[in-house]
């Protein structure tokens, strides 16, 4: 009888300690069959900087607003050349590498002041790198185009002005009166309608914005909104149009429940970070910062994202589309180490990459901010400090890709066209305060979705060819100090005995490529797959690009 206990209770821990190592197996399903649908190629889209100074940026190493004029009105922060007249060939090549499907202009805040009928015609001492201008760069890169109207500078009629010059065709229709602006654009080099099809109707009007710009009220923004939208609509009913969202719910209730069908998508901004002061986000640990602005697409935008939809439903009576017209990770005012173009934000640009290819969250574009130079820019001209712009660009320009640059480059170089259903079982850290990663909105309703306050260390994403004949995994590993050797099943597709694999990586979760331009890059090899699960291990704070062909 002792016997059968004892070995009653060595089986029972036998079995216990199996399953304790099967918790912590790692273990990623890629099910071939399952197919998601096609993978919406707007959401690989950027921002491009035309618009007047704002005294309220960040000026960087600059402290005159004059450089910062030409900089960005004239070389439209280095893409554009304005004694050539052409966009710099360098950074056009740059933008296609990232697979940049659609650019928005004139950019942020600085939208605010901007009077588009200034930046256009043949007499201008500044705006160099105007409307049109702008346009030719949009085309030569391949991209469309989201245009946002200013609410604070013009009105209505201006609005509708900009999209007669964009879009109508030069045959004297005069579709809003006055002025015939299709006239004028043939004037100005270009006879046919550019054909825009998105536009935005301000850029986060929830916001105070000084020193010209007083804040508005959600009620008085969805009046304004309707009035732009009709007179927009008057003048080609074709266009999409959209309206600014946030985080508050209060803002977004009010906003649908008056602009109710008057809509054809959503706007909605993100910058993952640690929402505290900066004075503690700089006392923080790096690894605190990564692991925190890692789970905060997760954690908020993943679990605020359905909230959105179903208001914007509720009032509209149909589906409506989110737009993601700014994102990146919010590091402002961190310099040491300077966050913003560091490792972590590259991977949390390629967690929300993933996180916008969700069929469920319905997302219509997205805009990374933004491309290029300036404070933000993911390549910036090497040796050129922030907003000076002094090139001879007929010699060609070294440029630096930051750590941000590669998440695009590696999903337009090594992923498919199909997005296909996974299955991810791994350990996971825990984030103690929702507070950490909440932003201005509800942290009841932050709470009322989410499950579980544990983010997975790996994070997957994968898709496959159009023909079917490759299969692509995007894997981020948010350890920060261990590598994670997982196991690979491809049910339903039998891969070839070698595949190859892209590592972007660096020494440090706040590595950047400030100083060393190879500090954080890409590394290439090439791995044996015996047969399907095979083994894989990912580095430790690493964004790692898998292509498996099959085997024939």
């Amino acid at each position: 009888m002792i016997r059968k206990r004892n070995l009653l209770i060595l089986l029972v821990i036998v079995a216990a300690i199996a399953v304790g190592a099967f918790a912590a197996e790692s273990t990623i399903t890629v099910y071939y069959d399952k197919e998601l649908g096609q993978i919406n190629k707007l959401v690989f889209g950027n921002n491009f900087l035309g618009h007047g100074p704002m005294s309220r940026e960040p000026l960087g190493e600059s402290s005159s607003i004059v450089p910062r004029v030409v900089s960005v009105m004239d070389y439209g922060a280095g893409i554009w050349d304005p004694k050539r007249k052409k966009p710099v060939k360098e950074v056009i090549d740059l933008a296609k590498e990232t697979g940049l499907s659609i650019a928005r202009f004139p950019g942020g805040c600085g939208t605010h002041l901007y009077d588009w009928k200034k930046t256009i015609g043949p007499e201008r001492e500044h705006f160099l790198y105007g409307l049109d201008e702008f346009m030719k760069t949009a085309e030569q890169i391949g991209a469309e185009v989201v245009m946002t109207a200013s609410y604070y500078t013009g009105d209505a009629n201006d609005a509708a002005d900009l999209v007669e010059y964009l879009n109508a065709a030069n045959d004297g229709s005069n579709p809003n009166g006055g002025t015939d602006w299709a006239a004028e654009r043939a004037k100005n080099g270009h006879p046919a309608p550019y054909n825009v099809k998105y536009f935005e109707v301000g850029n986060e009007t929830w916001g105070s914005h000084p020193p010209k710009v007083k804040k508005i009220s959600p009620g008085q923004y969805a009046r304004r909104y309707l009035k732009y939208y009709e007179a927009m609509k008057k003048t080609d009913p074709s266009i999409q149009i959209g309206a600014v969202l946030f985080w508050s719910s209060s803002w977004n209730r009010k906003v649908t429940s008056i602009v109710k069908d008057k809509v054809d998508f959503g706007i909605q901004h993100t910058y993952p970070s640690p929402r505290v002061d900066r004075e503690k986000v700089k006392k923080m640990a790096p690894k605190e910062v990564f692991r925190i602005s890692l789970a905060s697409p997760v954690l908020r935008d993943e679990n605020r994202y359905p909230d959105f939809l179903k208001l914007l439903k509720k009032n509209a009576g149909r589906d409506i589309p989110l737009a993601i017209t700014e994102y990146n990770g919010g590091f402002t005012g961190l310099h040491d180490p300077a966050y913003r173009h560091s490792l972590t934000a590259a991977l949390v640009n390629a967690e929300l990459l993933r996180i916008f290819m969700k069929p469920e969250y319905n997302i219509l574009m997205a805009n990374y901010w933004q491309f290029s130079n300036s404070y933000w820019g993911m390549i910036k001209a090497a040796g050129e400090r922030l907003y000076e712009m002094k090139h001879d660009y007929s010699k060609p320009i070294k440029y630096i890709k930051r750590p941000n640059y590669y998440p695009y480059q590696l999903y337009n170089r090594h992923f498919g066209e199909v997005l296909i259903d996974t299955d991810v079982r791994c350990d996971s850290y825990r984030i103690e305060d929702v507070k950490l990663i909440e932003y201005e909105g509800n942290i009841k309703e932050l709470m009322r979705n989410m499950k579980s306050m544990d983010v997975p260390f790996l994070s997957v994403n994968a898709s496959k060819s159009r023909d079917g004949s490759k299969v692509y995994l995007m894997v981020i590993n948010k350890n920060t100090d261990e590598s994670i050797t997982s196991s690979i099943d491809l049910k339903g597709f039998a891969p070839a005995e070698r595949a190859d694999a892209w590592v972007l990586n660096g020494p440090s979760v706040g590595a950047t490529n400030e100083d060393n331009p190879d500090n954080v890059k890409v590394v290439h090899r090439k791995f044996d797959i015996k047969d399907s699960p095979f083994a894989f291990t990912f580095e430790p704070h690493s964004l790692t690009a898998i292509e498996i062909v099959s085997r024939r």
